[in-house]
């Protein structure tokens, strides 16, 4: 992976479980980075596997944040 793809899993690691305006922030960010293509399957197999294995999304807007990254992550890999 790249080291800008470290710097994305980062981003989304710490916005994973927060309650605040950056989870919103940080999954339209990765998505729009899937659409243009920047990230790997290696990168986004990582993000799934945060996604898939976290146990606490944040409050319900949040989870439904990372849930629908969480799709298109699979609808990619």
């Amino acid at each position: 992976m790249t080291d800008y793809e470290h710097i994305i899993i980062s981003a989304e690691r710490y916005a994973l479980g927060r309650m605040t305006y950056i989870v919103e922030l940080t999954v339209n960010y990765i998505l729009q980075e899937i659409e243009d293509n920047k990230l790997s399957d290696s990168c986004l197999e990582v993000i799934r596997k945060d996604i898939k294995e976290a146990k606490d999304y944040g409050m319900e807007c949040d989870r439904v944040q990372w849930l629908k990254l969480l799709k298109r992550i699979e609808e990619v890999i």
